[in-house]
């Protein structure tokens, strides 16, 4: 497991109010109390504060499980200057 993916998984337990171990790669919005759509608006806030990186709305909608949110923090970032 990718250091990006046990702090992830750790801020989302937090987060949700869940242990780690309920927490997979394949765990998505709705398979867990409170990722609903006002705690995926939340979390991804929160990812975006502790990782110190920028998530598109348009890759925010099209989350289905941690794995993708995995992918998409650790992809290079594009410069917007």
């Amino acid at each position: 497991m990718s250091e990006t993916n046990t702090k992830l998984k750790a801020l989302m337990a937090d987060l949700f109010k869940c242990s780690p171990d309920e927490l997979s790669d394949s765990t998505g919005p709705g398979d867990i109390n409170g990722w609903d759509s006002l705690g995926h608006v939340s979390l991804m806030a929160e990812i975006q504060k502790q990782f110190g990186t920028h998530i598109p709305v348009e890759d925010a909608i099209e989350v289905e499980s941690i794995a993708d949110i995995v992918k998409i923090i650790d992809r290079p970032q594009e410069s917007h200057a």
